[in-house]
């Protein structure tokens, strides 16, 4: 079966369809539109305390000053990476997708230092952006570089428990979130809304990987590239299992090797392309 066959074999299933970049009810309403909608829903699980505690996220429109221009990039742009992460550290009543990442400033107009979560983010995104079969990116910017440097790739951070919590949160308790068959069904509509085609999974002792590709795509083949990569032919989505943004690593383990692991996946790809083309 080639791959229009594949994807036409999911054309009468929504759940799986909508999951792919290309559908046609894609533009029916805004983006940001649909990820308001979704969130109204989403409060209404809680008690009025408890959505006190709701952090939400998604695409981080605020990057831009018009947030709609964003949700364009986004649509548009050829790599849509997510990170998919557990859940937030200390932000309740807030709103990731309205900070300024790399930008936020205190209320004397100073520049707020920024976190070392999101600077490993960035550097994430800006390698995955730059990485082809050809091109192996170097790691060796500044934290201002890589800010300005990724300001042209949009992003997309989606938690699995959406209440602010502490500095940890065990993979036992992150494991009733993702087992929890309501909170699916709503982390399962945000990924048809944002439609990413990379995914990084940040952390969970592969708990995280294993949601996305056992229950998010159920549907779909992936093949496994290697220790870090899975890679789904048909919709063309790659799969990063990785480590949490803040592990205390070396940055050989958390950069170089990855990104040497997503350069195999491009180098395959290439490969595959050029039988096809002497077919």
């Amino acid at each position: 079966m080639n791959y229009e066959e594949y994807i036409k074999s999911y054309v009468n299933r929504k759940d799986s369809w909508s999951l792919v970049m290309g559908s046609e009810d894609y533009d029916s309403r805004p983006l940001l539109e649909k990820e308001e909608n979704l969130y109204e829903e989403w409060l209404k699980q809680y008690s009025p305390d408890m959505q006190k505690q709701f952090c939400m996220d998604g695409l981080l429109s605020g990057r831009n000053q018009d947030s709609k221009e964003e949700a364009k990039k986004w649509i548009h742009a050829k790599r849509r990476v997510l990170f998919f992460m557990k859940d937030t550290n200390g932000n309740p009543d807030d709103d990731i997708r309205e900070w300024h990442i790399g930008y936020e400033t205190n209320s004397d107009g100073t520049p707020k230092p920024l976190h070392r979560f999101y600077i490993v983010l960035l550097k994430w995104l800006w390698a995955l952006n730059e990485v082809t079969a050809d091109n192996l990116p170097v790691l060796n910017k500044t934290k201002e570089e890589y800010i300005e440097a990724t300001w042209q790739y949009p992003m997309a951070q989606v938690n699995v428990k959406k209440l602010s919590g502490g500095s940890q949160l065990s993979n036992e308790e992150l494991r009733e979130y993702l087992v929890d068959d309501n909170n699916f069904g709503l982390l399962s509509r945000q990924f048809q809304i944002l439609k990413p085609n990379i995914i990084v999974c940040g952390g969970g002792s592969g708990l995280l990987c294993e949601f996305v590709i056992d229950r998010i795509y159920q549907d779909f083949f992936f093949e496994k590239i290697n220790d870090w990569c899975y890679y789904c032919t048909a919709i063309d989505l790659l799969v990063i299992d990785s480590y949490h943004p803040s592990s205390r690593i070396s940055d050989t383990e958390k950069f170089d090797n990855m990104i040497t692991a997503v350069q195999q996946v491009y180098k395959l790809k290439a490969y595959k392309e050029s039988l096809n083309n002497q077919q």
